[in-house]
């Protein structure tokens, strides 16, 4: 979901364009879409099973590649799903792109098997990036965040790599069912999503509420599909009934990536309130396709997007509320289009130049 698909799916193709003098070897869930790479990128599918099952991962990442890396003579590794094997006999490069490892608010919120999950991942990670030769994260602001959660690996060496952005992978057309969603008469803001504790939604929904206790008509249309996290989304439903926002909130389900771009150019306004993010991809593509976006005032948020972006207290539902009114002022949301437009100028967010930098963290680690 999510990032982790923006990622691969724009990643491997171009570094099958710019690296053609090594093979690599991709492992990947047999889910995920196909990919025309070149031959020296070679898929291995593993089932969705293997991969999900806790015991099934550890032995595969612990016990099973170290081995293979040795019987095949790799020459190094690459970790890019925020877990890899603790003891490697070649070099070994992990990227950490998952913050709710190392976030206090999201730990906070969840209990029972979930957090003991959520913290026994932790340690494996932790206990990986401990040895790893690289640990390489999407913002500064993650890397601090696990620099100050995880006292261990505050020594360890540590690179940041900001993620690509291209607006070529998303000018499909959006399917007339989600089109047909956006027939609304009110301002229209958009959160593109998954539910999670961390996403915010508690925060936000009381923030839409107050809009409509001021007479703001807005609709807020957020990719949320309950499938994902049930128990999450029936919460949420629950807050949304006590607030009486069913004519307010549209969960429209996944959307393809290919189809993002037109969303984006449909609504008037992005608002991001989630609490624990890695990089947030939607703040930039928001600001790609000339959406103005307020967000909660979290460090990578305000990393990423500088000062594009309006900002309101993480926690403060009438500061959220005030900054949306704020945001649809002609003049305020001119300026956003404004310094939107500029702060996706002012910095190389290709995945040309992603993959060239990762090409040089090869270079420099391992080979």
């Amino acid at each position: 979901m999510g990032g982790a698909l923006r990622h691969l799916t724009n990643f491997l193709p171009e570094l099958s364009l710019q690296d053609s003098s090594r093979e690599y070897v991709v492992l990947l869930r047999d889910s995920l879409p196909a990919l025309e790479l070149k031959k020296n990128i070679r898929f291995e599918l593993v089932s969705d099973g293997q991969i999900s099952g806790w015991l099934s991962r550890i032995h595969g990442d612990v016990i099973e590649l170290p081995k293979k890396l040795e019987r095949e003579k790799f020459s190094a590794i690459v970790s890019l799903t925020n877990f890899g094997p603790i003891w490697t006999s070649v070099p070994h490069i992990f990227f950490q792109r998952n913050s709710l490892y190392y976030c206090s608010y999201y730990l906070a919120k969840i209990t029972g098997r979930l957090k003991l999950e959520t913290l026994l991942r932790r340690r494996l990670a932790i206990e990986s990036m401990k040895r790893a030769d690289l640990i390489v994260t999407p913002s500064n602001a993650m890397a601090e965040m696990i620099r100050e959660t995880c006292p261990a690996v505050r020594n360890r060496f540590f690179s940041t790599l900001y993620h690509g952005f291209t607006t070529d992978s998303m000018q499909e057309p959006l399917a007339e069912k989600f089109r047909s969603m956006l027939s609304v008469d009110s301002y229209k803001l958009l959160y593109p999503t998954h539910p999670a504790p961390h996403k915010g939604f508690d925060i936000l929904f009381n923030l839409l509420a107050l809009l409509k206790k001021e007479g703001l008509q807005c609709t807020l249309f957020t990719t949320i599909e309950k499938k994902d996290w049930p128990s999450e989304v029936e919460k949420y439903e629950k807050q949304i009934q006590k607030l009486s926002l069913n004519d307010s909130i549209v969960f429209m389900g996944r959307i393809p990536q290919g189809q993002m771009g037109e969303l984006y150019q449909a609504c008037d306004l992005m608002i991001y309130p989630s609490l624990c993010e890695s990089f947030g991809f939607s703040m930039i593509e928001a600001m790609g396709y000339n959406l103005p976006v307020i967000a909660a005032d979290t460090p990578i948020n305000k990393e990423i997007c500088g000062e594009a972006v309006l900002y309101y207290p993480s926690l403060d539902s009438a500061a959220g509320a005030k900054a949306v009114k704020m945001a649809l002022n002609d003049e305020v949301l001119n300026n956003l289009k404004k310094y939107g437009k500029e702060k996706t100028r002012s910095f190389d967010w290709s995945w040309k130049r992603y993959t060239k930098n990762f090409l040089n963290i090869m270079e420099n680690v391992s080979l």
